[in-house]
């Protein structure tokens, strides 16, 4: 992006320099003209200073959560996880604190042991359908993942003959890190309980807790402080669009169905929230067959063979509303940056007999192949 900035800037310089050299004493309209082509170097010119201000805010977070994400290998340890699991249940804590001295963060929380990260990313997968069928990445740095471009153009060719020459393009996207978080509230009394299994329980809360705000941010996220939903970026095809403001029919979600390229499909899942899928579920063919199809066994009901799955942050039915989604979630990229942390409030919640525990992950998301989702739109 600086690049291309860079390059818009000489531009714009070069065209105010060639026109001022080639007008020594300008008029009235020659100064406006000259005037225009100057507010228009000035602005780009602000354009790459504020992204070269960007990359520097984004080093410098590069190099915090570097610092924060201390090797997996040291915090990996028994004596580590041991001491870790001391520090949440309330048991030795000066001890546990002086051996987790390598894991402390920027904000003064641990670390999690890789071992409690992964129990979280399992309950999370569990809660969250969209993280559990999407490609996750661990990272510690700005990522950039390679998409595809254009294609190159073959042809049949007499023997003997050249060879036409294309060239293939790529494009990229950038995935960052934003910060997530927040605090559980325990009761000294639940923390002295033997009988409950404190770790599990507690990451069973910080999953409940990452899964509320991620899943809507990876369904409608629009990339402010949030990842960037799958569905804020899904293309409408040509015709997938409803006649009516505030329904669809059976032949529209065929025509849906077809507007995701076939490359997609075989690997697409429907999404939808449950005010839509209770309408679609009354949808039948031309022959008076249900167009969705449902399984007494509990597995997931589909809609031309690809299954169904219940987002309740997709918005309803309405006047231009994207209401339903096909989509190879496969193409749809999660980053989990750097390592989790957390940090023991003793003090803050002490008058009420209560612990709080203020927890920190950072991530990004967005989809790489736009063309491998495709939206149904009310008109």
């Amino acid at each position: 992006m600086l690049k291309e900035l860079i390059a818009l800037r000489r531009t714009a310089l070069a065209a105010m320099t060639d026109f001022n050299g080639a007008h020594v004493e300008m008029d009235n309209s020659q100064l406006k003209e000259f005037q225009a082509l100057e507010a228009k170097f000035d602005k780009t010119n602000r354009d790459v200073k504020m992204e070269q201000t960007k990359n520097v805010l984004a080093s410098e977070i590069d190099a915090l959560i570097d610092s924060d994400s201390t090797s997996a290998l040291s915090l990996a340890t028994a004596e580590y996880t041991s001491a870790f699991d001391d520090y949440i249940a309330n048991k030795n804590i000066p001890e546990a604190v002086a051996t987790m001295v390598e894991g402390v963060d920027a904000d003064g929380g641990f670390t999690v042991p890789q071992s409690y990260s992964e129990t979280v990313i399992s309950k999370l997968n569990t809660l969250g359908r969209t993280r559990s069928i999407s490609s996750v990445m661990s990272t510690t740095s700005i990522t950039n993942i390679p998409t595809e471009g254009d294609a190159p153009t073959f042809a049949w060719i007499d023997e003997g003959n050249a060879y036409g020459e294309t060239k293939s393009t790529f494009g990229k996207v950038q995935l960052g890190a934003y910060k997530l978080g927040g605090t559980i509230k325990v009761s000294r009394e639940l923390l002295a309980d033997t009988a409950i299994n404190f770790d599990s329980y507690m990451a069973g809360q910080i999953a409940k807790g990452i899964d509320k705000a991620e899943s809507p941010a990876f369904a409608v996220g629009n990339g402010v402080k949030k990842p960037t939903g799958y569905m804020t970026t899904a293309a409408v095809g040509d015709s997938s669009t409803t006649a009516a403001v505030d329904s669809v029919t059976a032949d529209e979600i065929i025509d849906i169905y077809h507007d995701l390229a076939d490359a997609y499909r075989n690997n697409a899942t429907w999404r939808m929230n449950s005010s839509t899928f209770k309408s679609v579920d009354k949808l039948k063919d031309g022959q008076g067959n249900y167009l969705l199809t449902t399984f007494s066994d509990g597995t997931m009901p589909t809609i031309k063979g690809r299954p169904v799955v219940i987002d309740d942050s997709i918005a309803d039915f309405g006047t231009g509303n994207k209401f339903i989604v096909l989509g190879d979630f496969s193409f749809y990229q999660i980053a989990d940056r750097g390592a989790m942390t957390i940090q023991r409030l003793d003090e803050l919640y002490a008058g009420t007999g209560m612990i709080g525990f203020q927890v920190t992950v950072r991530l990004d998301a967005q989809v790489t192949i736009p063309e491998a989702f495709n939206a149904g739109k009310n008109a």
